[in-house]
């Protein structure tokens, strides 16, 4: 499993809990979706381009769409390692990727899309990505 892991620039791990299954034994969906949005914002603090300081946000990454492909159910106890990425950057908005990883499978579990719009504050609407972004998620991925 290292060798899956090495292309991702930012990987977060969640441990499964006991409460994270549901009646069916094996881990909600809802739970993946949480995950994700663990994951995605802790990619996002790694472009270090991103404040969440009280009325410093100027501009906001917000989730547009998302989708979830369920690969193999999870169970307690395991470990999931989620490597994220971006996958395309279009027009108007970032696509990333997470990919979930099984440490009791080893193997790939399941795989979440995020599309992730820019919202500008001040003018209270939807903006395009900036080139200064762009150059910096792709500077950011090819480190």
């Amino acid at each position: 499993m290292e060798e899956e892991l090495k292309e991702y620039k930012v990987i977060s791990v969640m441990k499964v809990q006991w409460g994270d299954m549901d009646a069916y034994q094996h881990v909600n969906n809802v739970v993946y979706v949480r995950w994700g949005e663990n994951a995605r914002i802790d990619y996002l603090h790694a472009l270090e381009e991103f404040s969440l300081a009280s009325g410093k946000i100027d501009l906001s990454p917000i989730l547009a769409f998302q989708s979830v492909k369920y690969i193999s159910p999870l169970v307690y106890p395991d470990t999931i390692f989620i490597g994220t990425k971006t996958d395309e950057i279009k027009e108007d908005r970032i696509v990333l990727k997470s990919f979930y990883y099984s440490e009791k499978q080893q193997k790939l579990v399941a795989i979440k899309t995020h599309d992730v719009v820019l919202f500008d504050y001040q003018k209270q609407r939807k903006m395009l990505v900036p080139d200064e972004l762009i150059q910096l998620i792709n500077e950011f991925e090819q480190r």
